[in-house]
This record gives C-alpha cells, structure tokens and sequence, in this order.
C-alpha cells in the first residue's frame, strides 16, 4: 500500500481517537495529525513518504557537503599562503576531506541515519528527553532494518508504544497516545496480505516467528 494511503487511514483513525478523547475540533485536529504521522511511521524502513519527509535529499545533501569541504579546504590553502602552517589546518584539513569523501558515499538511507542521531542530540539537549530519545534510536534502527521486518511487527508497535507513553508524559497531549497507536497499528492492519492490494503481508511476531500474515 502507498504511503498516502497510510497517511489517509492514520488521519482517519487518528481523529476518531481524539473524538472518542474529548469531541472538542482542536483535539481532533491534534489527534488527526498525530494518527496520521504514526500510519506511515512503520516505512521509516525504506525510501518512502515517511523517510523522505523527514530527511534531505541525497542530492541536496551531496552539494552542502560538497560545497562546505571546498569551501573548507580553499581558506586552509588562502591560510597557509597568507600565515604559514598551523596545527588546526591538519584538523581542519581533514574535515574537508571527509565531508568530500563522505558527499561520494552518502545515500539516502544513511540520511536517515544522520537524522535520527541529530534527534538524539535534541533529546539530550532538551533535558534528556527519553521521549525523544527513543524517537531517534528508532529512527536509527529503522534506518538499518530491510523493508517490512521488525518496525512492521508487534516489536516495533512495542517500541513506538514507549515512545508515545514518555512523550506523552513530558508533553501531554490529549489523545495522544491513543491517536499514535490506531494510527501505527493501522499501518500494520493495510499492509496485511489479506488485502488483495498486498503481494507481501506483515510479520506480526518476528523475530520468534516470520510467518507472514
């Protein structure tokens, strides 16, 4: 199933959360939301609507790198033709090198991966949010994972289940955690090879079991 499917569904489920929370717009709005990142949260493992929405492209990615390292490695040439040698150019020299070497390499899956230890570093920046935290190990691990393995099993709703519960206990928000679970879980429920639209269907209990459903 598209990701602007999932979106869609999590929406949907997300704003009947928030109802059945407090029939009041504003909750719903705020649930509707909340349901609707969740519903395409599960595809953070692979190049798709979720993964793409919260990461540079590798293009533009590849052309900041590439233009920092030159930019770099030109005032180190200026400054050792205007003062001479100095201990922080080799420092400094080698972190142009590896922005070019890097802006080679990079692909968009490893963007995911700068991603989340980037909202890792929010997590400790902001008091050492555990909600955040485990927002960016997620982000992380999801980085690595091949498509429909563990984010798409009763592990990874275990997971996205903390990170709702100590996110909603730092910022609580009505609905919240109700709104993020329909909305994970109906990602899961879609892609289920029940559905004639799924070719594949969803490990529900990997690792123990990778009987496909």
């Amino acid at each position: 199933m598209k990701g602007s499917s999932h979106l869609s569904i999590g929406i949907a489920v997300g704003a009947i959360a928030g109802y059945i929370t407090q029939p009041d717009v504003m909750t719903v709005a705020i649930c509707a939301g909340i349901g609707g990142v969740s519903g395409v949260v599960p595809d953070l493992d692979t190049n798709g609507l979720a993964s793409n929405s919260i990461t540079l492209s590798k293009k533009v990615s590849k052309v900041l790198m590439e233009t920092a390292g030159i930019g770099i490695l030109l005032t180190l040439i200026y400054q050792v033709m205007t003062q001479g040698m100095s201990q922080d150019i080799y420092i400094y020299g080698g972190i142009g090198l590896a922005l070019l070497i890097v802006s080679r390499l990079i692909t968009q899956r490893r963007m995911l991966t700068i991603t989340g230890v980037l909202v890792l570093l929010l997590g400790f920046v902001l008091d050492q949010s555990l909600g955040i935290l485990l927002a960016g190990s997620y982000i992380i691990f999801a980085s690595f994972l091949p498509h429909r393995s563990y984010t798409h099993s009763l592990l990874g709703v275990l997971f996205y289940a903390m990170i709702l519960k100590y996110l909603d206990i730092e910022w609580p928000i009505d609905g919240m955690f109700a709104a993020g679970m329909v909305g994970y879980i109906s990602h899961l429920v879609a892609d289920m090879k029940v559905l004639p639209v799924n070719r594949r269907g969803v490990k529900w209990f990997a690792p123990l079991w990778k009987q496909e459903f």
